[in-house]
């Protein structure tokens, strides 16, 4: 028990104090027989502290310095007694928590009015050491970090109890809501062979019993008549109950901070109805059975209300009927504060009205929805608007770029010096440099500094650059398109993303490679042994000439693709050469909006045959001469990805048409009286391509992606009939790319590479139409410029026909399956997919239904 004794008190009328020379003050026994004094209360007396004496109640050893220091109270001070010096001492040692017991002794010493004061305090003890029992080292382990026990450390009541409250919140949290904690204290004893007690010290033995885990069987509601039962449970997203759907964001343990967050959810859902006063008059638990609890709530509901009238005062700038359709919101609506608030300031598409004054320039715009009447369940609002000037764009500054020019970054930015202020724009410069691959979308930032004395903006953009060039290891695992053999597909290559050709030849400025302007150069090499080799160069300059978005690539490739994997030496092998080259031109357009571009891709390419006269792969049986494919492609698309790399919002949509000349229509020959190697000297065909993706957020870093994709290959001439080149092949991971034997190849995970297209034509031809819809669930594990990891759980649908008289859309190859993701700047994507075909049976080529596909450098 806490003891003060000292014999004064302002709360006496009289004030008593010891008075008796100082000689004879021998020790505390002798203190207390010392005879006492009257003195006025009326009017208090003025004391000098002449001395300070501090002694420990048992006789131990203390740190006399800090008892006084912790006082307050110092030699020659003036204090007055009765008053606030000596209580205000004694309250500023309680606070430090180290004393069970604190006396205090005056001792009036001449009639000078000199002072002595005696200290009499007992130290609290002290902690020695602590251990856990009932639980495992791990558990012991994470409980240490949860409480704030230290060797030394002063035991007080205050500390017993946030050990306990500690540990009780933390099994709490973890769904033991009937835990118990028990903290016995033992004496300490010395690690002497006597084990003598250690004086001023104890133990402690923290007893866990966290019982079983506590489950929520169900929620009960009083009180609610305008809701129902269900609808209110349905508003509980973090706790399940028993009978609850399936939901895997959702615990059925009862955590009483999750219940928190609930019992607001519960509130916005009435408040989302039209219940605005509606308020949890109680909440209580009560067991149901062993490790289950039910949970009962009783709810106020009130009126539901309704809105009346709107109306707008202060705008200028815009009219009340456009304002009105932007708010959306009707006379007789029901009351959704949350609705008006979005509508107002926060709707995630951007539709609201403060991003209708803030994109064109009305920076200082303010505006405040006002309720001006409330008649019986109706209620009147007044949005009162103040517009301000239109701000302009003052400075304009980046920082970041350590590699990158500067003006790579400047012909991205949309906000320039004097332009209208435009929120909309803000936003668009930072997809816009997050798109170019070269900085990191997770770490970028912008930061608006308005001046409101001139009514300008200055704009800066904060950038963290990540690494972006790739030395590039990839690898496949699959069908090799053959035969059943699986191969393995390596790739060799360095891909540099930010090169600079302006500093080629300036060997000072390299870093280790000219970079900084934007530019992409690839040097590529594939090989699975004997059977093909593929390398390819490449080049893209995005801004040519550096004043418009018009970009320029160029590329160089050859394969070698060997269909009886003998040696290269011998001169009956079996081989397709394919050497080509393509010039494209790229153009931003402007309409229909600025997220479309178009590209003119001219590509001129020669298939060589070499002991191939016998129509393997498709090839027309005796051909063994060269044929030449020139053509022409124009894509279109519209592109509004938030991030290259994980995408968590946007779209991109790509359509393209190819084709070459109709030489055997302007050459007027007969096709039937010349030789197979002059009738397929030229290629002939036209080919229709869509590619769509969509990218939709639904749960923090939980994105949807669907994907369709559509291709056709027609021809001019049914007497040529369709072309051996540049056919579909469907089926596996897709990892051999584009090139091998002139055809595309499109991955379909659940079965082998090119079963499915080989299943529609009967042979090992590729097909000349294919249609594939996608459907991933994913989720970011961590985004980061080191590393990006995502799984996803997909489902897609695909097949391929041989014509259009056999297209089926709704006749599909199915599968679905799961994988993991992992992009690496200096190595590209990896991937694993297991995939299950679930129509494999009716694609006989492609084995068993359970596939692995494993992959380095490709996307699905």
């Amino acid at each position: 028990m806490k003891k003060v004794f000292f014999l004064f008190s302002i709360a006496f009328i009289s004030l008593t104090v010891l008075s008796q020379p100082a000689a004879q003050l021998r020790s505390l026994d002798s203190l207390r027989t010392y005879s006492f004094f009257e003195y006025n209360y009326i009017e208090p007396a003025q004391y000098t502290i002449q001395s300070i004496q501090v002694e420990e109640g048992n006789n131990k050893p203390i740190q006399r310095g800090l008892v006084v220091l912790y006082s307050g109270l110092s030699i020659g001070q003036k204090i007055t007694i009765p008053g606030n010096d000596i209580p205000k001492a004694i309250n500023n040692l309680w606070k430090q928590e180290s004393f069970s017991d604190i006396q205090v002794f005056l001792k009036v010493v001449d009639t000078l009015g000199n002072v002595k004061i005696n200290f009499v305090v007992k130290e609290q003890p002290r902690l020695d050491k602590y251990k856990f029992i009932g639980v495992n080292q791990s558990q012991a382990k994470t409980l240490k970090e949860e409480v704030d026990l230290k060797r030394n450390k002063f035991i007080t009541p205050n500390l017993l109890n946030r050990t306990r409250e500690k540990l009780i919140a933390y099994y709490q949290e973890k769904g033991y809501y009937d835990a118990k904690v028990d903290i016995q204290r033992l004496p300490a004893v010395n690690n002497d062979s006597l084990k003598t007690k250690k004086d001023g010290y104890e133990v402690f033995h923290i007893i866990i019993e966290k019982g079983e885990k506590v489950k929520v069987q169900d929620f009960i509601f009083y009180g609610n008549s305008g809701l129902e039962d269900g609808d209110l449970r349905k508003s509980i997203k973090k706790i399940k109950r028993r009978y609850h759907k399936i939901n895997i964001f959702a615990s059925s343990k009862f955590i009483e901070s999750k219940f928190i967050e609930e019992k607001a959810n519960i509130i916005a859902k009435y408040q989302a109805k039209g219940y605005r006063d509606a308020r949890i008059i109680s909440d209580s638990v009560a067991p149901f059975s062993k490790g289950r609890i039910n949970v009962f709530v009783t709810v106020y509901e009130g009126k539901k209300y309704y809105f009346r009238n709107i109306q707008w005062k202060g705008n200028v700038k815009y009219r009340t009927s456009l304002l009105d359709t932007l708010l959306g919101i009707k006379k007789g609506d029901v009351f959704n504060q949350a609705l008006l608030t979005e509508k107002l300031f926060a709707n995630p598409a951007g539709f609201d009205v403060q991003s209708l004054y803030m994109d064109d320039g009305y920076l200082f715009f303010n505006m405040t929805p006002v309720e001006v009447g409330v008649f019986n369940d109706s209620i009147d609002l007044e949005i009162r608007i103040s517009e301000g000037p239109q701000a302009r764009i003052g400075k304009v500054t980046w920082s970041g770029n350590t590699k990158t020019n500067d003006r790579v970054i400047l012909r991205e930015i949309r906000t320039r010096p004097g332009d209208i202020f435009s929120r909309a724009e803000i936003q668009r410069t930072m997809r816009d440099l997050a798109a170019i691959g070269l900085f990191d979308p997770a770490s970028m930032n912008v930061n608006p500094k308005p001046n409101p004395s001139d009514g300008t903006v200055d704009i800066e953009y904060t950038l963290v650059e990540k690494p972006s060039d790739q030395i590039e290891l990839s690898g496949g695992w699959g069908g090799n398109g053959f035969s059943n053999t699986p191969t393995l597909l390596g790739t060799a290559g360095v891909v540099l993303n930010n090169f600079s050709t302006r500093k080629l030849f300036k060997p000072k400025t390299w870093n280790p490679v000219p970079t900084g302007d934007g530019q992409k150069l690839s040097l590529r090499a594939q090989s699975n042994g004997s059977n093909y080799q593929g390398y390819t160069f490449s080049f893209t300059e995005p801004w040519l000439g550096g004043k418009k978005p018009n970009s320029l690539s160029l590329s160089i490739f050859h394969t070698v693709n060997s269909f009886d994997f003998k040696q290269r030496k011998d001169p009956n092998r079996q081989v397709f050469f394919n050497t080509g080259a393509t010039v494209s031109l790229g153009k931003r357009l402007k309409w229909p909006d600025d997220f479309f571009s178009i590209q003119y891709v001219l590509s001129l390419q020669q298939y060589r045959f070499q002991n191939l006269n016998a129509g393997i792969y498709s090839f027309p049986a005796g051909f063994s001469g060269i044929s030449y494919n020139p053509s022409l492609q124009i894509v279109l698309s519209r592109s509004s990805i938030s991030d290259p790399i994980y995408p968590m919002s946007g779209s991109s949509i790509t359509a393209s048409i190819q084709g070459t000349p109709p030489f055997s229509l302007l050459s007027k020959k007969n096709y039937n009286d010349i030789s197979i190697n002059e009738k397929y000297r030229f290629a002939e065909y036209y080919k229709w391509k869509l590619d769509a993706e969509w990218h939709t957020t639904i749960w923090k870093k939980m994105v949807l992606t669907t994907k369709a994709r559509f291709g056709f290959l027609g021809y001019y001439n049914k007497e040529l009939g369709l072309t051996f080149f540049e056919r579909y092949q469907v089926g596996g991971a897709g990892i051999f790319g584009f090139n091998i034997a002139a055809t595309e190849i499109i991955s379909q995970r659940g079965y082998d590479n090119y079963t499915i297209s080989q299943t529609a034509m009967g042979s090992e031809a590729g097909a000349a139409i294919f249609n594939k819809f996608t459907m991933e669930l994913r989720y970011a594990i961590t985004q980061g410029q080191t590393a990006t990891v995502y799984g996803l759980a997909f489902a897609e649908a695909g097949d391929a026909w041989s014509g259009i008289n056999k297209y089926n859309p709704f006749q599909l190859k199915r599968a679905a399956g799961v994988g993991v993701r992992l992009f690496m700047p200096m190595f590209g994507l990896i991937g694993l997919d297991w995939a299950y075909g679930f129509d494999y049976k009716n694609v006989p080529r492609s084995g068993k239904p359970g596939q692995i596909h494993f992959f380095i450098g490709q996307q699905f």
